[in-house]
Parts: C-alpha cells; sequence; structure tokens
C-alpha cells in the first residue's frame, strides 16, 4: 500500500517559508507618470499585498503536521470497514478516535483566509499514487450560515468532486439520502480522499440553535472517517468551544488578535508604503506609522484599505500625495463602519514614548478635516469626574449624543 504522506513537499521553516508565503506584485515607480486612469488601475494591486507574520508559520506548520498524521491513516482496511458497519446500521466501534483536530481563531481582517490559501498551496496539488485514487492534501469548506449539518455533508462531497473530477454527489442522490446515511457516505469519501477537512467561517455555529447539533456531527465524522479537522472563526467562537471539556480538548488550538505596535507592523506599513501610485512620492516616518495603526486598530485589512482609498482619493481629487491629510480623508469618509472597531485596539498597546509624538499628530490648516478622536470608556470616566459629574458632555467627548 502506498504512504500518501511520502507524496507531501518537504515542510518549510524559518526564510524559506516566509519567502514561499510573501506575495508582493511587481511594481515600477514609472508608474506615477502615467494618467489618472492607469493609474487607478494599479492601484487595485495593493490588495494583492501578502506580507506574513508569525501567525503564518505557526498555521502553516500545524495544518502540515495534521495532513502528516491524516495520510498516514490512508489506504487503513479496517478502518474502512468500521464505517461500512456504520453505513449499514450495524454496529460501530470507532478505530481512529483521537484524530488531530485543532482550531485557529482571529478577528475579521486579520488574514485568516489567506493565510489558509497560501498555507493549503504549500501542501502541493493533488495526490495521485495509482490512476483510480486521488486525495486531496487540505479541503477548505464554509460552514452553512444557519448551521445545517446535512448541508455541510453535502458541501463536502461537492468540493471533493470538484477537486478530483469524481461524481460522488450524482452517485449519493445529493439531498435525498437521510442523514445517517449521508454521514456514513461522507465518512468513506472523506477517508478516502481527504487530508485535512478545514471548515472557514465556524463562528455561524455560535450564532444558530443548531450550532452545536452541526459540531457534535463534525465530531463524530472526523472519528468515523480517521481525517483530520481545522475550525477557522473569529473570537466569539471562543465560549462556545469552552463550554464542555471534549469541546474544547479537540478546539484546542491557534488564537491570535489584531497585530501589535512592533517591528512587524512597521515593516508591512514600509512595504505597503512603499507602492505608491501618486505623483508626488513621499516618505514614510513614525509618525506616520504610529497614525496607521490606531486608526486600522491593528488589522492588516483596514491597513490595507486605508492606503488603497488614500491613494485613490489623492489621484481623483488632484491632491496627488499620500500623507495625513489624505488618510485622515479615506478615514472620516470611507471607513465610518470601522471606527467603533479600531478604537478598541489603540491607545493600550502603543508603546509611551509614541503616545505622547501621536498627541501632536494634526492635519493642515487649510483642511477642514479632523483625526478620529482616540479615547477610552476610561477616559469618559475621569473626564465625567473632574467635569463635576457632567455625563452628557463626558459621553459627546467620545461620540454625538441628542438629548430627548
Amino acid at each position: 500500500m502506498a504512504d500518501f504522506s511520502s507524496y507531501l513537499p518537504p515542510l518549510l521553516t524559518g526564510d524559506d517559508l516566509i519567502e514561499a508565503m510573501t506575495s508582493l506584485p511587481q511594481y515600477n515607480p514609472e508608474v506615477r507618470l502615467k494618467s489618472a486612469s492607469e493609474r487607478l488601475t494599479h492601484l487595485t494591486d495593493m490588495y494583492r499585498i501578502f506580507v506574513p507574520a508569525t501567525m503564518c508559520s505557526d498555521v502553516y506548520q500545524k495544518l502540515y503536521t495534521m495532513t502528516y498524521v491524516s495520510l498516514k491513516q490512508k489506504n487503513n482496511v479496517k478502518q474502512l470497514n468500521a464505517v461500512n458497519r456504520w453505513v449499514c446500521n450495524m454496529e460501530y466501534h470507532g478505530v481512529i478516535t483521537g484524530a488531530t483536530s485543532g482550531s485557529f481563531i482571529g478577528p475579521s481582517g486579520v488574514g485568516k483566509s489567506t493565510c489558509l490559501l497560501k498555507a493549503v498551496k504549500l501542501l502541493g496539488g493533488v495526490i495521485e499514487p495509482y490512476t483510480c485514487h486521488k486525495v486531496v492534501p487540505a479541503l477548505l469548506i464554509n460552514c452553512p450560515f444557519d448551521a445545517n449539518y446535512k448541508g455541510l455533508l453535502c458541501q463536502i462531497v461537492v468540493a471533493v468532486d470538484e477537486a478530483l473530477g469524481t461524481t460522488y454527489y450524482e452517485s449519493i442522490g445529493g439531498h435525498r439520502a437521510n442523514s445517517q446515511q449521508l454521514l456514513g457516505l461522507v465518512a468513506q469519501i472523506c477517508h478516502l480522499h481527504i487530508g485535512t477537512l478545514i471548515v472557514d467561517e465556524i463562528q455561524f455555529v455560535v450564532e444558530h440553535r443548531a450550532g452545536k447539533q452541526l459540531y457534535m456531527m463534525l465530531v463524530q465524522l472526523v472519528n468515523m472517517s480517521g481525517v483530520s479537522i481545522l475550525f477557522v472563526g473569529t473570537p466569539e467562537c471562543t465560549d462556545f468551544f469552552t463550554q464542555a471539556p471534549q469541546m474544547a480538548r479537540r478546539s484546542v488550538g491557534i488564537q491570535y488578535g489584531p497585530m501589535q505596535y512592533n517591528a512587524d507592523f512597521c515593516k508591512l506599513c514600509s512595504v505597503l508604503y512603499g507602492y505608491q501610485y501618486v505623483s508626488n512620492e513621499s516618505a514614510l516616518n513614525e509618525s506616520i506609522c504610529c497614525w496607521l495603526y490606531s486608526h486600522s486598530g491593528g488589522i492588516p485589512a483596514t491597513l490595507v484599505a486605508l492606503l488603497h482609498d488614500a491613494q485613490e482619493i489623492a489621484i481623483t481629487r488632484s491632491i496627488e500625495i499620500l500623507g495625513i491629510e489624505t488618510l485622515t480623508l479615506a478615514y472620516n469618509e470611507r471607513m465610518q463602519m470601522l471606527h467603533r472597531q479600531t478604537l478598541i485596539h489603540t491607545q493600550s498597546k502603543l508603546p509611551q514614548t509614541t503616545k505622547l509624538k501621536h498627541k501632536h499628530l494634526s492635519v493642515p490648516k487649510e483642511t477642514n478635516l479632523h483625526l478620529a478622536v482616540i479615547k477610552t470608556m476610561a477616559d469618559v470616566v475621569k473626564d465625567y469626574k473632574c467635569a463635576g459629574g457632567d455625563l452628557i458632555a463626558s459621553l459627546r467627548s467620545l461620540f454625538s449624543v441628542e438629548e430627548i
């Protein structure tokens, strides 16, 4: 029998891994001399930039290990016989009850999906030791928005058919199969063709009453098939996974929050700031870097959107320079929905020296723009006490208040 794990590419580490995961679109400074329409078109390249952080190395190594362990179980006749007994409504005894599982938890915009796609790509393509047997090292699916476990099982079958060119969905009758039969059949398909099953957007199980049922179905699927499973979602999942010991044990994994204000964040700013499409080039300094952290909340997706929209505004309004003025325009006019989220992660994570410098940042006098107020509820309480009990005035310093 073939050892499917031997078909995996070598495990990458260190600089080799960083280089393999980095994505930097080609950039020519002469693009700043082109017309506005051409520069606006090239500006979209910023969304293709990916600079891996420590999180990416951890995710890749975790995924590689899980896939390696799972592929070792392929061609296990004993496991296939056990699953077949389940399909035929016979007694089932779990053969692999400790299959590797884990979680990858992080806030929206931190780069989870991009990181996973990069890691999955590094695992190589479809493994085909025999002409009649193919295995996909890692299969990425999304949790149904309504936490419907039958819908998730069908989604797994459809994803396998798309990846391997099989016709399992037609042969099992799609949604016509009952839940028990479908679970057993999907377990067989997973054992034959999947290394690691990655379930993204797992926070949907928290938001729906059928979430716990779907989660337990996935646990049973893993036990029956012997594949590894990786849950990916936002921090809302944490309380859900810790409500029972068996759930907590299977959900232990990687948790990351927004980026800290450190060398990694400054490096990311430096790379992004190098992609300038405005006519007049500007340099990144510590004050701008601090401003970017304060107004992005340490979320890479928000940081990219800020720099992209600031340049878009600069080009369309003939300002033609990337600086505090255009950045503030982008933040105030394009990022209103994110103001509350970004302000949560600012002052408490900035070094004290940086905070003092940040207080002196201001917008050019010729504009009527305003910088976002960086204030927490603790500051409001302090102002409330100093103002002699004027709560309304203190609240107005943080957000607009209308008295009725």
